[in-house]
């Protein structure tokens, strides 16, 4: 089989039209891009450096961790796996192969809880949950660019809580961490929180083996909505109306597909004040929605005894 790559070690320059070429005829969207990323990870210097350095030449070791990085990437292996780290809302995360990549589709989540800031201040402390926070990116921007706030995170995963709790220490803010089934932990002590956020699993199970490669790298459990992709949002929205406190607020990530449908589960939850917003592509991402002021409400249409 030919080798693409050259036995001895090149320079920087050659060794990234190396990769680019390698990259490219693997069906890498932004093969240049993502070479000089995945080369700035391996020399641990930054991309700018290595563009107006690049007539050094590379080490044997170096060579050989780039090359094994590359194929992997080419293999269609996530680009933030392999270097450890994705950019959230204009804060540099870990992540791992134990949680799902943040995305910029998620900063509009946030954009609209950030929002409610002077409303919920007004009342002293603000409470606020994110519900499965995986690598803790939308709990740890919150409390970073909140800091009045109250925040938790909560996750089934013990694995992403571990990166969770890296991600606040790394920004220097308080989160308190909670194991646990969605909110499930916090159901035996109703109305705790005024805000509770999350982007829930949403990919219909039967859409799970047509996902993109990188996709299909990362954790099932945090991408699997169940039959009709919707199985968390009903469970949620039962979850939430007990959790939140009289006129609190519910804002959930949703598919591009699913703002309708989510929007009547809201309703018939009984929030009030549902409505469906919009990413910067112009595509239903985000459905929010209140708990009655008066404490009424939750949970219409709920028999006695059924599950949360």
């Amino acid at each position: 089989m030919h080798n693409p790559f050259s036995t001895k070690p090149p320079v920087i320059r050659d060794a990234l039209l190396q990769a680019v070429k390698f990259l490219r005829n693997a069906g890498i969207p932004q093969p240049r891009l993502e070479a000089e990323l995945l080369l700035a990870h391996v020399l641990e210097e930054n991309t700018v450096r290595i563009i107006t350095h690049d007539a050094r030449y590379l080490t044997p070791d170096q060579w050989e961790v780039y090359q094994q990085v590359v194929r992997r990437r080419g293999s269609g292996y996530p680009l933030q796996y392999l270097t450890g780290k994705q950019e959230f809302m204009s804060l540099e995360f870990k992540v791992t192969p134990h949680v799902l990549i943040p995305r910029s589709d998620t900063e509009v989540l946030v954009e609209k809880v950030l929002a409610l800031k002077g409303e919920f201040c007004a009342g002293g402390t603000c409470r606020i949950v994110d519900v499965g926070t995986g690598s803790g990116a939308i709990a740890v921007s919150l409390a970073y660019y909140w800091p009045e706030a109250r925040v938790t995170g909560v996750d089934i995963s013990p694995a992403a809580l571990a990166v969770a709790r890296e991600n606040a220490r790394r920004h220097q803010v308080q989160v308190e961490w909670v194991l646990g089934d969605l909110l499930t932990p916090f159901l035996d002590t109703p109305g705790q929180f005024d805000i509770i956020a999350g982007n829930p699993p949403y990919i219909p199970s039967a859409g799970m083996a047509a996902l993109p490669r990188e996709v299909q790298h990362e954790p099932a459990v945090a991408l699997d909505g169940g039959s009709d992709g919707l199985a968390y949002y009903r469970r949620l929205s039962r979850q939430a109306s007990r959790c939140l406190k009289p006129g609190g607020f519910l804002a959930l990530e949703i598919g591009w597909d699913q703002g309708e449908p989510v929007r009547r589960i809201f309703e018939e939850v009984g929030f009030q004040a549902v409505a469906v917003h919009r990413d910067y592509a112009g595509r239903d991402r985000v459905v929010t929605g209140r708990r009655p002021g008066d404490g009424s409400g939750p949970v219409a249409g709920r028999k006695e005894g059924d599950p949360c």
